[in-house]
């Protein structure tokens, strides 16, 4: 075993880490380890009788002592120094009293007790003995880390011979802890190490890049490839994240400044860099945002704040979970006056802030880049703290104002100097982000005064919104009870619940669920309730059985791995190919198209992995039927939503076509029921259930006989899933 620390702790400074250090050091002795309070137990009969066998013929004599141990370290197969654990237990000998066979037997015993088990480390609390100092200095020769928290009371460690291996570390305060060993949550601790873990694995990992005012917009929407190049290093998908954290407050000539920002902004059509834009000022957490990170241990701050951390978990993002785990507690910490409630209150907007600018918009992990947050207009203490936060997660920061009264609070509340600010002569009030170029101006009285007229109805939060306003969607999928399917069923998308809109993407709050068994075994209400949902925009589908012959069987899917590259697809190559069957379609339905598969194939939804994963999701994605084409394009993303509903009263499991397209469905923004009387396994063959919601009623029921239904208004099953699922 190799040589480890041995740490002596007389002293702290701050209570609440040194608690933290010591339960951590406790976790790890007990996952691994031995942990002793006080005094080590002396050797019984029995123990002393089994070391017996590994006696050395001296007891003050290292190279005898070494001989017996040798044999003792064989049998029980342990590989240490043996020379360096005979000469530290030859001194002991020597300096623990007049019956020098006693301490002997004492120390070879606590050693085959205790070596034996082959521990990581150990953590001793309390004023150890000079017999026990020694036995700590031979666990470590062994290989062993030793954790000593003597508090100073160890007056016998002036006579040990071998102290000066040791480290001690000294502090403001020595009074004792008194803490409970016996009530640590070990489950809660093993996370919490976890999560140390991981901020050490990011520690370093984002690196703040300078910029200067005239070339900050140009450095911004540098990817990040190029900005590792470009300052020397090597670029690896896993490596650097090189960020830029600015603000330009105040402006010079009024018509350059608006066409800059509004040319900024429209820049990130073209890329593949997300734009988190905040125009507003940031509305603190509602009850029930807070009530969803749940309740904080305030046993202390720094429990607290640790466990504060680990409720961030941006789902299929280690790395920036990670970094905004490590963040939150660097902040808290240098944001702590010693109020527990204030400290409680910046991390719940931290956190909830968080989560609003990654999950209810389309997130990082999906784009391929450094993602944006531009904050514009004015701001406050706390909006300051989280673009702080935001920055050191690895996001690229901008603050943006033309107003300079913003300048002194953004100096001030700039922690660690990170965000660099540019300050520009002259002010005004910050009003809207400009919204068109200067040249827009010259525009007739008529169509300016239509433009406002679009922008006082349809712009901002005003809940109106035009016809096929907003070119892509982003499904939701809602947690409901089984009751509150048939309320939310014929909702248009914009009265739900999550239900939000950001630049051109809306995100619909849709159903996903499959229905198992019958409830009460009464399938007159059964079928009711089905009837009850159809609408005129439903497709309802009666699974058939499968063909004997499995119409997939045979299919070359190689001719589409030229279309992707490390999960990505190339959505322009793919649209410029003999294979795109929708170049017929609109660009804007096309560019939905796409980027659905490309969801599809990264939301893990589909249990496929690899090139059988993005083939297959290209292949089925890419047939879809001419009259499902229809319905995506008469589907406004804002108001009525499309339905399918799947009736599977039959034993066969559902095809990868089928789960594929299903899936699709639901991403595009339907909702989707799964009525399944049997019970029996449909969705699940190729679909995870993290996808969708399960209802499982108290009976089920086999051999029914599913009923003829008629869809309110012309019938829409007779194209794409007429073919796909079967005619009914």
């Amino acid at each position: 075993m190799a040589q480890q620390e041995f740490l002596r702790y007389v002293g702290y400074d701050n209570p609440d880490n040194f608690r933290s250090l010591l339960i951590e050091q406790f976790t790890a002795a007990k996952k691994n380890g031995l942990f002793f309070k006080e005094r080590l137990p002396m050797a019984t009969t029995d123990e002393i009788a089994a070391a017996s066998a590994y006696t050395a013929s001296s007891f003050e004599n290292a190279e005898d002592i070494k001989r017996g141990l040798d044999s003792w370290l064989h049998a029980a197969n342990v590989p240490c120094d043996s020379e360096k654990i005979a000469e530290i237990m030859a001194m002991a000998v020597a300096d623990c009293g007049a019956n020098k066979k006693n301490t002997y037997f004492v120390l070879l015993c606590w050693l085959i007790k205790y070596l034996g088990t082959r521990p990581g480390s150990v953590l001793y609390i309390g004023a150890a003995t000079l017999r026990e100092l020694y036995f700590l200095c031979m666990m470590n020769a062994a290989g062993v880390k030793i954790t000593l928290v003597s508090y100073g009371l160890d007056a016998d460690f002036s006579k040990l011979a071998c102290k000066d291996v040791i480290t001690v570390k000294n502090g403001s305060n020595s009074a004792p802890l008194q803490i409970d060993f016996g009530k640590i949550d070990l489950s809660r601790e093993a996370k919490l190490s976890q999560m140390r873990a991981e901020s050490e694995r990011v520690d370093g990992l984002v690196k703040r890049l300078s910029t200067t005012a005239a070339g900050m917009f140009e450095d911004i929407l540098k990817d990040r490839r190029s900005r590792v190049i470009g300052g020397g290093g090597v670029f690896t998908e896993d490596g650097e994240i090189p960020v830029y954290c600015a603000a330009l407050i105040g402006y010079d000539e009024e018509d350059v400044y608006t066409n800059m920002l509004v040319k900024f902004k429209e820049s990130f059509a073209g890329l593949k860099k997300q734009l988190i834009f905040i125009e507003k000022p940031m509305e603190n957490p509602n009850a029930d945002e807070v009530k969803a990170l749940g309740s904080a241990p305030r046993t202390s701050t720094a429990e607290m704040i640790d466990a504060l951390a680990m409720m961030i978990n941006l789902s299929g993002d280690r790395t920036r979970t990670a970094l905004a785990q490590r963040t939150l507690r660097e902040i808290l910490s240098e944001l702590n006056t010693g109020n527990q409630t204030v400290v409680l209150n910046y991390a719940n907007k931290l956190i909830t802030w968080l989560y609003r600018c990654t999950q209810a918009r389309k997130y990082s992990v999906k784009y391929e880049d450094i993602p944006v947050i531009l904050y514009y207009g004015d701001i406050s203490q706390s909006e300051m703290y989280f673009l702080n936060f935001m920055s050191r997660c690895g996001f690229d920061v901008v603050y943006i104002s033309p107003n300079k009264a913003n300048f002194d609070l953004v100096v001030d509340k700039n922690i660690g100097g990170r965000m660099q600010i540019f300050e520009l002569p002259q002010s005004k009030n910050s009003g809207e982000y400009p919204k068109s170029a200067v040249k827009m101006k010259v525009a007739t009285v008529a169509y300016s005064a239509e433009r406002d007229l679009d922008t006082m109805l349809y712009g901002g939060d005003t809940g109106i919104y035009r016809s096929f306003q907003f070119p892509n969607s982003q499904s939701l999928t809602l947690k409901t009870t089984f009751e509150e399917i048939a309320i939310l069923w014929k909702q248009e998308a914009r009265f739900r619940q999550g239900f939000t809109t950001a630049g051109n993407l809306v995100s619909i709050p849709n159903i996903f669920a499959k229905i198992s068994g019958v409830e009460n075994g009464n399938l007159g209400n059964y079928w009711e309730d089905i009837r009850q949902k159809l609408t005129p925009e439903t497709i309802l589908v009666v699974k058939k059985p499968n063909p004997k012959s499995d119409g997939q069987t045979g299919i070359d899917l190689s001719a589409y791995r030229q279309f992707y590259r490390n999960g990505k697809i190339d959505t322009e190559k793919l649209k410029a190919s003999t294979l795109n069957k929708y170049s017929y379609l609109p660009d804007r339905i096309q560019d939905m198209l796409f980027y659905k598969l490309q969801e599809a194939a990264s939301s893990g939804y589909i249990k496929l992995s690899d090139d059988n994963l993005m083939c297959s999701v290209l292949h089925f994605g890419m047939n879809l039927d001419k009259n499902f084409l229809k319905i995506i394009q008469r589907f406004d993303f804002t108001r009525t939503i499309p339905k399918l509903i799947y009736i599977d009263a039959v034993e066969d499991t559902f095809s990868l076509e089928e789960c594929i397209q299903i899936v699709l469905c639901n991403l595009i923004g339907f909702d989707v029921l799964v009525y399944t009387p049997t019970g029996y396994k449909n969705l699940e063959t190729f679909v995870s259930s993290d996808a969708f919601e399960e209802h499982i009623m108290d009976q089920f029921l086999y051999n029914t006989e599913v009923p003829k239904f008629k869809i309110p208004s012309e019938p829409k099953n007779s194209g794409f899933f007429g073919k796909l699922f079967g005619k009914h």
